[in-house]
């Protein structure tokens, strides 16, 4: 009796090991803005945050990708697997590029900075995940680009942009939340009014905030 009492218990045992092991084994797919690359002693990283504190391997071919990210007009974010536990072991899985053209619509009115929300994308990272970006474009004075901020957010695999607001939408409406003084591009606009989607704004991005309406703060303050 004692035998069997021995084997149960240890049979228990290495189903728990082999599950434990199974669970800090797991893998979570991260997204985040690139800030830059490094390399030391044929080592090569991308940076993802200010100052460089932060990086994640990468090979030569995606170091080399990113040799235009230092360009006003173009920034980058990366995907990246990565334990889900230990957040160690992590690895670079794509690099999304971002490009916008530099606008002819200068305006000697602008004084400051205010933000355009001008795209919506969405990529298939593998069968089960996506990412979905808004892409915004910081403005400063004269009304010239200062910098193209994507804000991505891993999600289940949908099929296209609109699924993805909307599962956002379901799960995560806090990522929606648009940034202070945002002017909605024309094209989102028209998107948004072909899917039925409604935004939520705020008192810092109200509904219909156009750039005359920013020139006109900025004038009483």
């Amino acid at each position: 009796m004692k035998w069997w009492l021995y084997l149960i218990g240890i049979s228990c045992l290495i189903l728990l090991l082999a599950g434990s092991y199974y669970a800090f084994q797991q893998k979570e797919i991260k997204v985040v803005r690139v800030y830059g690359y490094g390399s030391s002693q044929d080592e090569y990283s991308i940076l993802t945050s200010l100052g460089g504190a932060n990086t994640i391997p990468c090979t030569y071919e995606q170091y080399n990708t990113l040799s235009d990210d230092s360009y006003i007009n173009i920034s980058y974010s990366v995907i990246y697997e990565q334990n889900r536990w230990f957040k160690n072991n992590q690895h670079t899985l794509k690099l999304l590029r971002f490009e916008r053209e530099f606008p002819n619509d200068q305006n000697k009115q602008v004084q400051s900075f205010y933000y355009r929300l001008v795209g919506e994308t969405l990529e298939q990272v593998n069968d089960n995940t996506s990412v979905f970006t808004r892409l915004y474009e910081k403005r400063e004075s004269n009304n010239n680009l200062f910098d193209v901020i994507p804000q991505s957010i891993v999600i289940s695999r949908v099929g296209d942009v609109m699924q993805a607001r909307q599962l956002v939408q379901e799960q995560h409406p806090e990522f929606l939340k648009l940034m202070n003084e945002t002017v909605i591009d024309d094209s989102v606009l028209g998107n948004w009014k072909r899917d039925d989607y409604q935004q939520a704004y705020s008192s810092a991005s109200p509904e219909g905030l156009l750039l005359k309406d920013i020139i006109k703060r900025e004038g009483s303050q």
